[in-house]
């Protein structure tokens, strides 16, 4: 077994997040249903689609990276996303829109955990557990960046028209390949491969379910986490479609919306400094930037509109990045993977409600 070289590590997961989330494809997803036709109701339950595939999927994919290995999920992850943009580049109609929702929700499913798992479970091998606050903290503000700088040319994702976006997507993906085939294993991981694969799922599934009997703690910080970044996901996705019916020009769709993602930048950032804030008294703080967010969206301004967008962004990753934190030292290092995907699950589960409802509240 090789020695680990953790800060090659983290340098190679801090690259495939980059990578990952860079294509104008992925975050321009709506303006290009939008732009082909689709109503925004389509789009709402496009999103409901992708929560009820993360909702099947969510739990057995965080079992497969604790059971099989972070890494292979992590390349499963990029395959699924491949497969994504194949379809919806290439196969017309809304049924196929909603294959394609499916296999990146699969994408996300078999990402969720494993890095933050792969990552955590690194810095514990070399006794530097501590370095994960920053590690996350980063790894947000890159998301936020790669993202936004997608967003910014979310015009030209749709000037290049859809199946070429899509390509560009593919290529993006080989890219991450790469960086995912160069990280290694962790050593919980390792250690089970003398077990069957009965055993090893057997050990996932009861010390999983265990903990979370036993920590109604965690069960509260998943919810509350989940609740916030549900308004943000769905009050941004959203402003791509409604910033144009308030008159702005084109070209300044992308720079709004990448002013809006540098809110989670900044509460990557904040989230340092807030360690003495207890979680209960950070979500009301959070909840209530997220809802004055929201409300900023029927105003029909566009820079109280953007305003809002910062501030939900800016509630999101703080609360986000304080729970992850909070969630990994908490759960053993055999079902790492499993119990933060139950985070994801608990997300799912509130936007396949909220989703078509914002469908119908954001198109009146």
């Amino acid at each position: 077994m090789s020695k680990l070289n953790v800060k090659k590590q983290l340098v190679l997961l801090y690259m495939s997040n980059f990578v990952s989330n860079i294509s104008i494809a992925g975050a321009a997803w709506v303006l290009l249903l939008v732009s082909d036709g689709y109503s925004l109701v389509q789009v709402g339950f496009a999103e409901t689609v992708f929560h009820i595939v993360s909702l099947m999927a969510e739990i057995p994919s965080g079992m497969f990276a604790d059971v099989m290995g972070r890494k292979k999920s992590l390349i499963v992850s990029c395959i699924m996303g491949m497969l994504s943009a194949a379809v919806r580049g290439f196969l017309p109609g809304f049924p196929c829109v909603l294959i394609s929702i499916g296999f990146a929700a699969l994408s996300y499913n078999f990402a969720s955990g494993s890095d933050s798992a792969l990552a955590y479970d690194s810095l514990l091998e070399e006794g530097q557990e501590s370095k994960y606050d920053k590690y996350i903290s980063t790894q947000t503000a890159i998301y936020r960046i790669s993202n936004g700088i997608a967003t910014l040319f979310a015009g030209v994702a749709v000037i290049m028209g859809n199946r070429n976006a899509q390509m560009l997507s593919l290529g993006i993906s080989a890219v991450n390949m790469v960086c995912l085939l160069c990280l290694r294993e962790n050593k919980v991981i390792q250690k089970k491969s003398g077990d069957s694969l009965a055993k090893r799922i057997k050990d996932v599934i009861r010390g999983s379910f265990g903990f979370l009997k036993g920590n109604k703690k965690v069960a509260g910080l998943i919810f509350r986490n989940a609740l916030v970044g549900g308004i943000d996901v769905l009050l941004l996705f959203f402003l791509q479609a409604k910033l144009p019916m308030t008159g702005i020009p084109d070209w300044a769709l992308g720079p709004l919306l990448f002013i809006m993602s540098m809110g989670g930048i900044a509460g990557a950032f904040a989230a340092g400094k807030v360690k003495k804030i207890t979680l209960g008294k950070l979500f009301i703080f959070c909840l209530s930037l997220a809802l004055t967010g929201l409300v900023s969206e029927f105003t029909g301004v566009w820079y109280l509109m953007t305003i809002g967008g910062f501030l939900t962004a800016f509630a999101d990753d703080l609360i986000q990045i304080r729970s992850d934190i909070a969630l990994n030292q908490m759960v053993p290092p055999e079902q790492r993977a499993t119990l933060i995907s139950v985070n994801s699950f608990c997300f799912s589960v509130l936007m396949i409600v909220m989703s078509p409802l914002a469908g119908w509240i954001f198109s009146l």
